[in-house]
């Protein structure tokens, strides 16, 4: 069977650092991973990073670094050293992601840990097909999300983040070992908000998403705990 908590991840995006230690002592029981992204993160300085090490929780980093090669290649290799389970990196060049690959193993082995799984943001699922052609991209989503996903396993980076709409084809492009999480996961009950390519838990699930984010419908919820636990039913009754 499969353990909904093993594939939830939970966003924390509140630049309140109160707020967000509240947030995690309420879910607690309930979620092993949280997403600590760019507005929690400089808001608060890493200081949510380090509440979670203390909790015993899985730390997805999600600051999607995008720069030059060298630069991306010295972000990750500090992220390294936080110890995070995973981090973002945006699909970028071709030699911009072998060397995060490459840092992200040679860092992790001299510090005898784990190595973070890394992984390129593809298309932002806040973008559409008409979004794509405003800034001159012919392709639709889904093509350039499986371009890019191409692109990212040459390189040797571990997976894509991606939209469930077209993680079967990245699934079936890519392999079913190379990592997919799926942000823009809503429950049927959930509003949509600013995301323009949504689907569910379950949906998620059977489109082959190895991980799924979920931010406002728990963390806005009149109770996060109990909409926490809910999703992982969801996930698990698939």
């Amino acid at each position: 069977m499969i353990k909904g908590k093993e594939k939830l991840i939970v966003a924390i995006d509140t630049d309140d650092f109160d707020k967000a230690k509240d947030l995690i002592d309420q879910l607690e029981d309930s979620v092993d991973i949280f997403k600590v992204g760019l507005e929690q993160y400089v808001a608060t300085k890493g200081r949510t990073v380090e509440y979670l090490k203390e909790k015993g929780k899985k730390i997805f980093l999600d600051l999607k670094f995008h720069d030059i090669p060298n630069t991306m290649k010295s972000a990750v290799k500090a992220a390294v050293k936080d110890n995070v389970w995973m981090m973002t990196i945006h699909v970028s060049d071709f030699e911009g992601m072998r060397q995060c690959a490459e840092i992200a193993k040679e860092e992790a082995e001299r510090l005898n840990i784990e190595k973070p799984i890394i992984v390129g943001v593809t298309v932002l699922t806040s973008l559409s097909n008409e979004d794509l052609q405003d800034i001159g991209c012919n392709m639709t989503t889904e093509e350039l999300a499986i371009k890019r996903a191409k692109l990212a396993k040459k390189s040797g980076i571990d997976g894509v983040v991606c939209s469930a709409k077209e993680v079967d084809k990245i699934v079936e492009a890519c392999g079913k070992d190379f990592v997919t999480v799926c942000p823009g996961i809503r429950p049927q009950s959930a509003a949509v908000g600013d995301q323009k390519r949504v689907v569910t838990p379950a949906q998620a699930i059977q489109n082959g998403a190895h991980y799924m984010v979920v931010g406002r419908p728990i963390t806005q919820a009149e109770n996060p705990k109990q909409s926490a636990i809910e999703i992982v039913k969801e996930i698990e009754n698939v």
